[in-house]
């Protein structure tokens, strides 16, 4: 009997972590190819081998040597990029590495456009697809102008994400007046980085949604979305907990945005709904695993073993729906940021537990997998008392 091919997972924390232990439960050899000493993934159990490499951006030639020297070992593994860094250098050399591999992302012209949030807006907003008014510039006089046409508050946010939380430690900054706004502008070009200016859409967190499915040839497979809930910060974060929960009207708007770029394989999108407009605005795509696949694994669409049975066998899932009201919940933020922002949120104690006592998932938490969690949460702890002190 022949052992599946290996899926070597690049990048861990949350996103690879799912991989890991999703396609591990299906007896695939998991290698984790880790750059940060603090990714946890790398302490799970289901993993077969895990190795530190060079960094795969600031380091590129030594990241790929590594790549390349497995290639021999393991022909036609699977790669699976599961974070930004790894994959703009994976999508750059995606040709010469499907000599060795089966590459589990899009090509560079695609990748670029979404790593890049300046040139998907434009792509989204030339294709009618609602979008928040926004503008990338590098000059402060411009931006000042920019804001005060769409009002404030707005956002002060990166053209590349992955970028700018390394510098700053969030996703965006939410600014209220000119000085802030001069204030954040001036700290992001002096870091070295395109800024994009753009407007704010009211609404609590439980007004933003995500979009999860799968493109081939044109063709969509395992559609799903979701609802979130908390996040991390309050209304300009990432989810720390969320809900599958049929919304039909992402379906038509993913696929036209899937279908411009030509894109191919798993994508998630995310969205916030304009209650002025009556809109479901994009915000954007996350081309890789994503932090909450884990409720639609739950849900009964295990995308990690859908990405890997396609580009080993060709197989295609058949109609799979993903079941409503199940939960992800991102745990020791969770409980950490509940208590850092209570006076914000305003939740009821019941608004906060409910969920526990609903069908759920945990981000990290695993009592068969410990190991993870337990590191992940001290760094979590170690932040948030830094923070108070």
């Amino acid at each position: 009997m022949n052992l599946p091919v290996p899926a070597i997972v690049l990048g861990g924390y949350i996103m690879g972590l799912t991989a890991i232990r999703a396609l591990a439960k299906r007896n695939v050899p998991v290698i984790l190819l880790y750059h940060s000493p603090e990714d946890y993934a790398a302490l799970s159990k289901y993993l077969t081998r895990s190795i530190k490499i060079p960094h795969p951006e600031k380091e590129e030639i030594e990241f790929l040597q590594i790549l390349f020297e497995l290639g021999s070992e393991l022909k036609d593994a699977v790669i699976i990029p599961c974070d930004d860094d790894c994959l703009t250098t994976i999508a750059k050399n995606k040709e010469g590495l499907e000599k060795y591999f089966k590459v589990a992302c899009n090509n560079y012209d695609v990748i670029s456009k979404l790593i890049d949030k300046k040139y998907i807006y434009s792509i989204t907003q030339s294709g009618n697809i609602p979008t928040p008014k926004s503008i990338t510039t590098d000059n402060s006089e411009e931006a000042v102008r920019f804001a005060n046409d769409i009002g404030f508050p707005c956002l002060v946010k990166p053209s590349k994400s992955h970028l700018y939380v390394k510098v700053f430690d969030k996703k965006m900054t939410k600014v209220f007046d000119i000085n802030a706004l001069q204030s954040e502008f001036n700290n992001a070009v002096s870091a070295g980085l395109d800024v994009l200016i753009q407007e704010y859409i009211p609404g609590k967190d439980n007004t933003n949604y995500s979009y999860w499915g799968y493109r081939v040839d044109g063709s969509f497979y395992c559609e799903a979305t979701a609802q979130k809930i908390r996040n991390d910060p309050p209304e300009t974060g990432s989810p720390r907990l969320q809900v599958t929960k049929n919304i039909p009207e992402l379906i038509p708007l993913s696929r036209k945005i899937l279908d411009a770029i030509n894109y191919e394989g798993y994508a998630n999108i995310e969205f916030k709904k304009d209650h002025r407009t009556n809109e479901f605005k994009f915000l954007e795509i996350n081309p890789r695993i994503n932090r909450c696949m884990l409720q639609a694994i739950k849900g009964g669409i295990d995308y990690p073993w859908i990405i890997y049975d396609h580009l080993t066998s060709g197989n295609l899932p058949g109609e799979t729906k993903c079941k409503e009201g199940i939960y992800w919940i991102d745990f020791a933020k969770d409980i950490v940021r509940s208590l850092q922002y209570r006076k914000i949120e305003k939740y009821s104690l019941s608004e906060y537990i409910r969920p526990y006592l609903k069908p759920h998932v945990f981000a990290v938490l695993s009592l068969s997998d410990p190991k993870p969690f337990l590191k992940r949460s001290s760094g979590i702890m170690k932040k948030f008392l830094k923070r108070k002190s």
